[in-house]
């Protein structure tokens, strides 16, 4: 059966690039043939390309030149440079910057973790609101940390943090190790205290995206 639909499917695909060929690209090439065979350039490519130019039914975006062209292609490979550029120093801000945090960290005498990427980052986020949501009657992540705050500080510490995804949360090693939960942490202690603000953990568990 789904070798069959496989197989509609390919027949339907390929019969909606037929039509395509036959409505919208076969009339071009017709005209393009003609005028190239009444003219009968050196250069059969360079008339093609100057033929398609002055075609007033195209859209062009303001290319009506082999001149034109050939600055929008130069502009172009002016602009990839420019972003392999950004690109590279983008890197190195981010190389620098995570220097200076376990610098900082050291100095503090807290432990450094070894850096999470985005992927895995989400992944830790996915598996605590769907803990939280199956077994704390929804996702009041807030109340859930702060029950845990003995002090009324509105701050955790690490083992405070990871005493609520095992115990309350009752989300395994298996899921997220004791390392991610340190490294995790690290990335909302940005004042390098030790600790994670409540609230500033459950906004970025909530929250979308991490550039790692």
């Amino acid at each position: 059966m789904a070798a069959r639909q496989r197989l509609s499917e390919q027949t339907s695909v390929s019969g909606a690039k037929m039509r395509y060929l036959e409505e919208k690209v076969n009339p071009v090439l017709q005209e393009m043939v003609m005028s190239l065979l009444m003219a009968c350039p050196e250069d059969p490519p360079e008339f093609m390309l100057r033929w398609l130019l002055e075609q007033e039914m195209f859209d062009r975006a303001g290319i009506n030149s082999l001149e034109d062209a050939a600055r929008e292609q130069a502009e172009i490979e002016r602009l990839r440079k420019e972003v392999s550029s950004l690109k590279r120093q983008r890197a190195q801000m981010k190389a620098h910057l995570a220097q200076v945090v376990a610098e900082e960290r050291k100095r503090r005498g807290l432990p450094t973790p070894p850096s999470l990427d985005s992927k895995t980052v989400q992944k830790i986020k996915n598996c605590i609101l769907r803990a939280a949501y199956a077994g704390f009657q929804g996702v009041d992540l807030a109340l859930l940390f702060r029950r845990l705050d003995k002090d009324r500080s509105g701050e955790l510490e690490i083992n405070e943090v990871k005493a609520a995804l095992r115990r309350v949360l009752r989300i395994p090693p298996s899921a997220v190790p004791d390392h991610q939960i340190h490294a995790f942490c690290a990335i909302v202690d940005t004042d390098f205290s030790g600790t994670v603000d409540i609230q500033e953990l459950v906004s970025f568990i909530q929250g979308e995206g991490y550039d790692s």
